[in-house]
C-alpha cells in the first residue's frame, strides 16, 4: 500500500468503526422500548377497569430487522391500556354501563430508552391527574379511541415530546403473558378479582417470587380495593413490578425465544413503533442484559374528592417539573414523589 492510500485506509476503518457503534446503540435503544412496552402496555389495558370490576397456537414468525433507520438518540414510548369490556365475558353493550361502550386509559407508564447507557425509565402517570383550567380527568383522553391523543394530553402534563405509543386491552394482555410463559413478581396481599375474560373470580396469593400467568397476573394488576389506603397509586406500583418482570424475563431469554417474545409483541399490542426493526435490537440488548439499568417511580399520586364528589389528582407543576428534568438527563428519578406504603 502506497503512503497516499494509508490515510484513507485509516479513514474508512474509523468509519466503519463509528457506524458499527452507530447500529449498537441504534439496537439498544428500540430494544428497551420493545420490552417496557411489552408489559407496560399490556399493564395498562389490564389495570384501566380496574375500579368497576373489583367494586360493582399458531406458530409466529419474528418480523425481520433492519436497523438502517432508527434512533440512536434516547426516546420516549407511553404505554396505554383500555378498560373497554367489548371482547370480554363482561360486555353488554349497554350504553348506561361504564366502559360498555365508552374506554379510558386508566393505565399509562411512560418510558424512555436511552441506547448510549442501556437505561430504561418507567414513570407512571396517575390516571385521575387533572389538567389545569379542564373539568375532565386525563384516562377520559381515550374515549375517542385515538392513542395519539393519550400521547398528546401526557406531553401537555410532562412537557416532553413523546414519539410513540403501544396500547393493549384486558384479554390481549394475557395472551401476551400467557406466551411468555408467565412472570414472576412479588405479591404483597392476597386479592380476589373477577378475570374479565372469564367473568370469574380469580386469587392471586400473598408471597414473594411469585408466578404468575396472564389471568393472574390480569388480576395483580388491577386490583385496588384490596389496600386501604393509596389504592390506585398501590395498583399502579403493582403494575410497574409486572412490567419490570417483562422486561428482565426477556433478557434472560436465548435468541430464539426473544425473536418469538418480538412477535408476540406484535400480535398482542397496537403501536406505530417499527415493528421490523425490533427483533435485532432486541437480541443486541439482550446481549448487554449486565449493563441494563431499570428505573421505575411514579408521577405524584396526591388528591382529593372535587365539588362533585370525583376524586382527582391536581396537576402539581413544580413535582412533575423536577421529576421530569431527571428522566429526562437520565438520571435516578426514585425519591421525588414517596411511593405509596401498603397499610393493613
Amino acid at each position: 500500500m502506497s503512503k497516499d492510500e494509508q490515510p484513507c485506509a485509516e479513514e474508512n476503518r474509523d468509519q466503519q468503526a463509528q457506524e458499527k457503534r452507530k447500529h449498537s446503540s441504534t439496537h439498544n435503544a428500540i430494544l428497551a422500548v420493545v420490552w417496557v412496552v411489552v408489559f407496560a402496555a399490556a399493564f395498562i389495558g389490564l389495570v384501566s377497569g380496574l375500579n368497576q370490576l373489583a367494586g360493582d397456537d399458531e406458530e409466529i414468525v419474528a418480523p425481520s430487522a433492519d436497523v438502517d433507520e432508527v434512533e440512536v438518540e434516547p426516546f420516549y414510548v407511553l404505554l396505554i391500556g383500555s378498560d373497554s369490556r367489548k371482547g370480554t365475558a363482561l360486555y353488554t353493550g349497554k350504553a348506561t354501563e361504564h366502559a360498555q361502550l365508552d374506554q379510558h386509559s386508566d393505565i399509562m407508564t411512560l418510558m424512555r430508552v436511552d441506547p448510549e447507557t442501556y437505561t430504561i425509565t418507567l414513570v407512571t402517570i396517575p390516571r385521575d391527574t387533572q389538567l389545569a383550567g379542564r373539568s375532565d380527568k386525563i384516562n377520559d383522553a381515550l374515549i375517542d379511541n385515538d392513542p395519539r391523543k393519550v400521547v398528546e394530553v401526557v406531553e401537555s402534563l410532562t412537557g416532553l415530546t413523546i414519539q410513540n405509543y403501544m396500547m393493549t386491552t384486558f384479554t390481549e394482555y394475557e395472551k401476551l403473558i400467557d406466551a411468555l410463559g408467565g412472570l414472576k413478581v412479588d405479591v404483597p396481599r392476597t386479592i380476589t378479582v373477577p378475570d374479565p375474560s372469564t367473568a370469574e373470580n380469580v386469587t392471586v396469593k400473598e408471597g414473594n417470587n411469585q408466578t404468575l400467568d396472564g389471568s393472574e397476573a390480569l388480576v395483580f394488576a388491577r386490583a385496588r380495593k384490596e389496600y386501604v389506603e393509596d389504592q390506585d397509586a398501590i395498583r399502579q406500583n403493582n403494575v410497574r413490578s409486572l412490567e419490570v418482570a417483562m422486561i428482565e424475563k426477556v433478557l434472560n431469554q436465548n435468541d430464539l425465544e426473544a425473536n418469538k417474545s418480538v412477535a408476540d409483541l406484535e400480535e398482542y399490542t397496537s403501536t406505530n413503533l417499527p415493528m421490523d426493526e425490533m427483533t435485532a435490537l432486541v437480541l443486541d440488548f439482550v446481549t448487554h442484559k449486565d449493563e441494563v439499568t431499570i428505573y421505575s417511580c411514579t408521577g405524584p399520586y396526591a388528591g382529593g374528592e372535587n365539588k362533585d364528589g370525583l376524586w382527582v389528582i391536581d396537576q402539581d407543576d413544580d413535582t412533575w417539573k423536577e421529576l421530569i428534568a431527571l428522566v429526562d438527563s437520565g438520571e435516578d428519578p426514585r425519591g421525588v414523589v414517596e411511593e405509596p406504603q401498603l397499610k393493613n
